[in-house]
């Protein structure tokens, strides 16, 4: 494995499994096998764009505290494409929906579509590489990017949401493979390759502090003043947004790489050793811990009652005392989930799939096509989906944007 597949798998959170049994899989249009880029267009109906509105939803897995759960059902029938498009290739990350606009990063480059028709309206090169989600407020686009070199721009950025225009850069100096959080008044980064260091920002780009911490640190979680990371080893630390100071650490039995997720007063995260911790706010005192089938690389979303769990060897819903209610090992590395309306929707190789959180049992199953346009296969949906209005939207390796509805 050479560096940038490495450094792409740890970017997306870890391996995508193989899925199971296709039984009734949708199948998105025929592979493509030729030189061709399969850039042709598909569209079939247009979305409604009475989308997200700009605010702290904008971002990886819904908001600052990356719950990944919205009030309004999603599809739960069967579904069919409104639109693919097709505007790169390689590592991708999760859309974020604004409105009536669709941003998505695939290696380095930031594209914003329309969510109507998946029409792409503009691109801006922000770096070499990277695929962390977007994260966007009051007509910014704050992204990070990976792996620049001497000559390549790497680091935060922070581009006009209406033009693409980079408008200015941080921690040019540092391999950022996290998604950016954002607040109404802050902007906080993780870690990447040989990266140690983590920092906020005013919004205006002004360095409010800066820590080091371990190589991999997550993407942080923000809740009530607190910045929450899993710190790349086996610990979990939290600082003040304010001033950066340490409020606590606490130690997990494994690397913990993945994005807390932080409810009701509670830090979820989960670690490589295959444990489900549940920490204070307050303190990092656990309230409990739940072992899992395998290692956790990617966030937890939560249901009103439980949180649903992507492992390396099976998906898993976990209620809030730290019970496992169901588990399937036919999901096994999947993206982090995310739920709407009692529905955790989520990539699972090049297949999206609907689960019904109180039960899993599996609602729908679509499969996004592969494409070569070389002698390599590019497949699989490697970030979350996102749920909007009635519609999820997903990005695949293959460089496809699919919009998927009940037909």
């Amino acid at each position: 494995m050479n560096r940038r597949t490495a450094l792409s798998t740890l970017a997306v959170g870890g391996l995508v499994g193989v899925a199971g049994c296709l039984g009734n899989v949708r199948i998105g249009g025929d592979d493509e096998r030729s030189d061709s880029d399969g850039s042709d267009p598909e569209l079939n109906r247009e979305v409604e764009t009475n989308g997200a509105a700009d605010g702290s939803r904008s971002q990886f897995q819904w908001g600052p505290a990356h719950v990944g759960r919205r009030e309004d059902a999603g599809p739960t029938d069967d579904v069919d494409v409104f639109w693919r498009r097709t505007p790169y290739r390689y590592d991708h990350s999760q859309p974020v929906v604004v409105g009536d606009r669709v941003y998505v990063s695939f290696s380095g480059t930031l594209f914003r579509l329309d969510l109507a028709t998946g029409e792409v309206r503009w691109s801006t090169e922000v770096g070499h590489d990277g695929s962390s989600t977007p994260a966007v407020r009051d007509g910014i686009a704050y992204v990070t990017v990976w792996n620049g070199g001497d000559e390549t721009d790497r680091g935060l950025a922070a581009g006009d949401a209406e033009s693409g225009e980079v408008r200015w850069r941080r921690l040019t100096d540092t391999e950022i493979t996290t998604a950016p959080t954002v607040t109404d008044d802050g902007v906080f980064v993780g870690g990447g390759y040989e990266t140690q260091t983590v920092a906020a920002f005013d919004r205006d780009g002004t360095e409010r502090w800066r820590n080091d911490l371990g190589e991999y640190a997550s993407a942080p979680a923000v809740a009530d003043g607190t910045v929450v990371y899993g710190a790349g080893g086996p610990r979990v630390v939290a600082y003040d947004a304010t001033s950066g100071e340490e409020l606590w650490t606490a130690d997990v039995d494994g690397d913990a790489t993945a994005t807390p997720t932080v409810t009701d007063g509670r830090v979820l995260v989960g670690t490589r050793a295959g444990t489900l911790y549940a920490l204070d706010l307050s303190d990092g005192s656990a309230a409990w811990t739940v072992d899992l089938p395998g290692p956790v690389r990617r966030s937890a979303a939560v249901a009103d009652d439980r949180a649903v769990v992507p492992t390396e060897l099976g998906l898993v819903a976990v209620g809030d005392d730290g019970e496992r209610l169901w588990s399937d090992e036919g999901v096994a590395g999947a993206t982090a989930p995310m739920v709407a309306g009692g529905t955790a929707y989520l990539g699972d190789g090049r297949t999206v799939r609907a689960i019904a959180v109180d039960d899993g049992t599996e609602r729908w199953s679509f499969r996004t096509r592969r494409r070569s346009p070389t002698d390599a296969f590019l497949q699989g949906v490697r970030a979350p989906p996102t749920v909007v209005g009635s519609v999820v939207v997903a990005a695949t390796h293959a460089g496809d944007v699919y919009a998927l509805g009940e037909a």
